[in-house]
């Protein structure tokens, strides 16, 4: 496996690059300090399997950076990582192709969940943006209304959820277990239980069966 860091600060850069190399044993990980040098390496060695990127960086940064990137390594995912927890930035940075945006401040555990994630081909938002998210994300009309049932996409905490995440949800309230969701969003029965672990957050839920009892006592107000 092979993986690239792209980060202005030496110092985070070395401690993900040991973090990851704990994740994924025998890795290869290479770091580099802004865009441009990213592109350089990109150009000179072979294919990475996935490319951690800084949000903010001298030069190019943000999106502009990330269409750089992503222009030398078109199949490669591109996991965001920053200390701006900005639900604003991360919906622009997926809608541009990243496959995730992880806040700097994400635990371990997190992390490795959301780089699983990601490795799986699903998209992932760090957690504590998601209260942000649910006054921030775009309406398709601009107009509007308020609902006459709110059901569980419409749950303030749901809203920063990613629509596999939703897809889950939705799954979990028809009391499916994991295997069963698994099967019918032809996905493994370890990224399902990530999901779970995510929408279990985002709802302050100790278990799934009191997340989808919240979403039932808030259909019947």
């Amino acid at each position: 496996m092979r993986i690239l860091i792209v980060d202005d600060h030496p110092l985070f850069r070395e401690a993900l690059g040991s973090l990851l190399e704990r994740f994924y044993p025998g890795a290869a990980v290479f770091e580099v300090g802004s865009v441009e040098e990213a592109v350089g390496v990109l150009s000179q060695y072979a294919d990475f399997d996935l490319i951690m990127l800084d949000v903010f960086l001298p030069g190019e940064a943000g999106a502009a950076g990330l269409a750089l990137i992503q222009k030398k390594a078109q199949q490669t995912p591109v996991a965001i990582m920053s200390g701006a927890d900005d639900a604003e930035i991360a919906r622009k940075l997926i809608e541009h192709g990243a496959r995730g945006y992880i806040a700097k401040s994400a635990g371990v555990g997190d992390v490795k969940n959301a780089l699983h994630l990601i490795l799986a081909g699903e998209i992932y938002i760090s957690p504590s943006m998601l209260a942000e998210a649910k006054s921030r994300l775009p309406s398709d009309s601009g107009n509007h209304h308020p609902p006459t049932k709110p059901d569980s996409d419409e749950m303030p905490e749901m809203a920063g959820l990613t629509p596999r995440q939703r897809e889950v949800f939705r799954l979990m309230a028809q009391g499916l277990p994991n295997k069963s969701i698994a099967r019918k969003l032809n996905c493994s029965d370890g990224t399902v239980k990530l999901h779970v672990s995510a929408i279990l957050r985002a709802l302050h839920a100790r278990n799934r069966t009191e997340a989808v009892q919240m979403a039932s006592r808030r259909e019947a107000a």
